[in-house]
């Protein structure tokens, strides 16, 4: 985050990093002492941008949101890489190094380590420097709140069962067990539910939990990036969908809903969805929560984003992509009449690798041809897949009419018509899957909805056996197993 000192950034990840490491896997030695670090309001905005900085970095490595998150699904095709390939087919136990790092845990326990180190450290700085005050103490934990609860969301719907960390690392070495991915997400709810006295709808200043500038920025440097009231009702909405509990989904779902004006949320065309500078660009009307890559704040990269691997010629110096969807793919999937959305999500469509167009955030200043910098955000949750959410929810709750209601609002945005008042049931989900499957393409949702929707063999390779025994998950490295004998491999892994 902007006016944070890099050097103090480094200096909270490396303390984050040894947590983590020594939690999990192995012992190590503390190399700096934590009580110099805790001692005034720069020291916290540091401690809590490490938090930000290490769920980026989780979440970026390797392009690990869309691996996770799309590619399992079948839409995206792999041109000649083979461990993209490998994920397509769901060979997670292939022996590549991106495997590898797709499947070690380590860069999200390192981020949940400065969270847990963050909430037991800011309450200190209040003692130590009058400048920090309650205000900005109970606002800065409950964002570190968030981040751990959203983490654990997160990680849930990768690995299943998993490790429950939630303090800090007491120098000694402890193997722990993974907790059953019910408890986990239990826990994230209730430090959701925790966080949202201590945030507000938006950063202007106008509410009593944030006053005046929050570290010296107006609202638009912090829209859809820092934690909010509708992120955190965003968040419990999915945790009681990714569980089952779609009573609370939608209830949560409508506070944010009915709280849009509030929050400034709102539809967006498909044009500046997906135009350069539009909403992947960051700071729109639709994004809830967005991960940022600004250039402006020295955040873009050269990889970790997906144009990197679904752009080539003219768009960049590459003659080939490494992902694609195929044309007949294309068709198939938006093959209703006056679909338009194939218009803006790719381009190229009649070569034998077509173009995913619909990310294409590449910042025109550097004038470099060969290293061409990428500043597109992930859009983690945004105001359209919230209203597709709400139709799932109430369609399983026998909502129909209001389910299809939701479901049309998309629908006729992307100039559909109506869906057929007849759909209902199972076909109405189906629909409603179909649709999240369009809007959401590369947002990575689209494997994570497989799951969820209970339709992974109808759509990939994978028997129901083959779920039964848990081939949905992602295996843990070896790594992790080696160093940590409480843990054990997911069944259909072994």
């Amino acid at each position: 985050m902007k006016n944070i000192a890099v050097a103090g950034i480094l200096l909270f990840l490396a303390v984050g990093i040894l947590s983590c490491k020594k939690m999990l896997d192995v012992p190590s030695h503390r190399a700096l002492t934590e009580e110099n670090m805790w001692q005034t309001k720069n020291d916290a905005r540091a401690g809590l941008s490490a938090c930000y900085a290490l769920m980026r970095a989780a979440m970026c490595n390797e392009n690990a949101h869309w691996v996770y998150g799309d590619l399992r699904g079948g839409d995206f095709q792999s041109t000649k890489r083979g461990d993209i390939k490998a994920v397509v087919e769901s060979n997670l136990n292939a022996t590549f190094s991106t495997m590898s790092e797709w499947r070690d845990w380590r860069r999200f326990y390192a981020a949940i380590a400065q969270c847990n180190l963050t909430i037991a450290k800011l309450p200190q700085v209040t003692v130590s420097d009058y400048r920090y005050s309650q205000n900005d103490l109970k606002l800065d934990i409950s964002q570190a709140i968030y981040i751990r609860a959203f983490l654990y969301y997160y990680m849930v719907r990768i690995w299943g069962d998993v490790p429950l960390v939630t303090k800090v690392a007491d120098g000694t070495t402890k193997n722990i067990v993974r907790e059953k991915w019910e408890k986990v997400l239990d826990y994230a709810a209730a430090e959701a539910k925790t966080c949202i006295d201590g945030l507000p709808w938006r950063y202007n200043g106008q509410s009593p939990e944030q006053q005046g500038d929050y570290r010296g920025q107006g609202e638009s440097h912090h829209k859809s990036i820092t934690i909010t009231k509708g992120m955190a009702y965003t968040l419990l909405a999915h945790i009681y969908t990714w569980n089952g509990s779609y009573d609370k989904a939608l209830e949560y779902a409508n506070i944010v809903i009915n709280n849009a004006s509030n929050a400034a949320y709102n539809f967006v065309s498909v044009n500046d969805l997906t135009r350069l500078d539009g909403a992947f660009r960051g700071r729109y009307d639709c994004n809830i929560f967005q991960v940022d890559m600004n250039f402006d704040h020295a955040e873009m990269s050269s990889t970790g984003q997906l144009e990197d691997w679904t752009l080539r010629d003219p768009y960049i110096p590459k003659t080939e992509s490494e992902i694609y969807v195929p044309r007949d793919s294309i068709l198939k999937i938006y093959g209703e009449p006056h679909e338009q959305r194939p218009d803006y999500f790719f381009t190229k469509i009649e070569d034998t690798y077509p173009i995913f167009f619909k990310m294409k955030q590449i910042n025109t200043s550097v004038t470099n041809p060969v290293l061409k910098m990428y500043t597109s955000c992930i859009i983690v949750f945004r105001y359209e897949e919230l209203y597709l959410l709400r139709a799932e929810a109430k369609a399983r709750l026998g909502m129909t009419t209001e389910a299809q209601q939701d479901l049309n609002r998309i629908r006729n945005s992307r100039a559909l018509k109506n869906i057929n008042a007849a759909t209902t049931g199972e076909a109405l989900l189906d629909a409603i899957l179909l649709e999240r499957r369009r809007e959401l393409m590369g947002e990575g949702w689209y494997w994570y909805d497989l799951v969820h929707f209970k339709r992974i063999p109808q759509y990939t390779k994978l028997t129901q056996a083959d779920v039964d025994k848990g081939a949905a998950y992602w295996p843990l490295s070896q790594e992790a197993l080696s160093n940590n004998p409480s843990l054990t491999q997911n069944s259909f892994w072994k």
